[in-house]
């Protein structure tokens, strides 16, 4: 007997929708036609031959060079080829959701899990403040934010990359906009020209990160996959990114965009060695923090094993997206989920560690068809 068979002895309707195959289908070919375009523009100085090597073994040239490839074995690491193929799939229509900062802030808060405050939302050049009436006047709706919140992070509801962040705040003096004094004004003017955007409170990190360096917000990057046969979290692999002059006012490490990171201990919260790409690309392994000269390997994230569990635990009330890469910040007090990556990166991830070492990691991933 059919589900359907089933359904009608109940008086249930048949449910007709089509699956999304289609849809989800298109949106990784969406994934592949970047893919081969990233291929087709990158300057990572290899050999043709290593290419094609690569290509045949489903990495970009890139990822060959990042992983070190001609060292080590391509069957312990996620290729490119699947996961552009297939990987959209595995989250399906959650990821637009779970990549919503709004919506992801409002599904965070109804579990109670720490992350930073909504202060406003701006739509059509309107600024929406939080939990009061709406006030046409910016100018008037701005300044009662900065009362309440005066630091403030600005990003798009939906984007990544660090694409279209900038940070807020009002200090003594007046307003500063990435650090840079702005009249209020002209930051009035600079918002009435966004659309979709929203301000949460600037999380202070901890002591260690500021140390390491003060000029960005230094996360922690959780890739978490849910495992269906155990019905828990696995905690994939753990990366921590630190700014520098390039980078700041954030910690962005996409594509060697000036940042650093470093893998961390999943069982006990030690750094490992920074890596950082050079101007020429070339990766470069540091034991300290190219400009402020702060020890990196050997740290010891404070409160990490708390962190973790916790991220494991929200990771938890999401087994309907099975992958996500959460951005953390370590406080002094606990921690703060940033933002949610339901595709995350691999190359910042696997440049320290092949994903598919952990077998039960690899079980996850080859039941998703991503891994044998």
């Amino acid at each position: 007997m059919t589900t359907d068979d089933e359904f009608a002895r109940f008086g249930i309707l048949p449910n007709v929708r089509m699956g999304g195959r289609v849809e989800l289908q298109m949106r990784c070919w969406v994934q592949l036609y970047r893919l081969f375009r990233s291929e087709l523009t990158t300057k990572t100085g290899l050999p043709l031959s290593t290419r094609v090597k690569a290509w045949r073994a489903g990495f970009s040239s890139r990822s060959w060079l990042m992983y070190r490839l001609d060292e080590n074995d391509p069957e312990r690491y996620l290729c490119d080829l699947l996961m552009a193929a297939r990987f959209y799939k595995v989250n399906g229509f959650f990821n637009p959701p779970m990549n919503n900062k709004l919506l992801l802030s409002r599904l965070l808060t109804a579990h109670g899990v720490p992350h930073p405050a909504v202060v406003s939302t701006i739509i059509e050049g309107r600024l929406i403040e939080e939990d009061e009436p709406f006030d046409a006047d910016l100018s008037r709706a701005l300044a009662r934010t900065l009362d309440r919140c005066p630091r403030q992070v600005f990003r798009p509801t939906w984007s990544g990359s660090g694409q279209g962040v900038f940070f807020l705040s009002r200090e003594a003096d007046g307003l500063l906009l990435n650090g840079k004094p702005i009249p209020h004004e002209q930051a009035c003017t600079l918002l009435s020209r966004l659309d979709r955007y929203l301000a949460t409170e600037r999380v202070e990190q901890a002591d260690y990160a500021r140390e390491i360096f003060p000029g960005s917000t230094n996360t922690i990057r959780i890739m978490t996959v849910w495992d269906a046969e155990s019905g828990e979290s696995l905690v994939a692999a753990v990366t921590h990114r630190f700014g520098t002059s390039h980078s700041a006012p954030i910690d962005n490490w996409h594509q060697g965009r000036g940042g650093v990171s470093a893998a961390v201990q999943p069982e006990n919260g030690t750094l490992g060695k920074a890596l950082r790409l050079s101007a020429d690309r070339q990766l470069i392994w540091e034991s300290a923090h190219p400009e402020t000269g702060a020890a990196i390997e050997g740290v010891v994230v404070p409160g990490f094993e708390a962190c973790i569990e916790g991220v494991k635990k929200t990771a938890g009330y999401f087994p309907f997206c099975p992958c996500v890469g959460w951005d953390v910040v370590i406080t002094q007090d606990g921690w703060r989920i940033i933002e949610a990556n339901p595709i995350p990166g691999l190359t910042i991830v696997q440049a320290h560690t092949p994903l598919l070492q952990d077998p039960r990691v690899r079980r996850v991933f080859a039941r998703w068809g991503l891994a044998r």
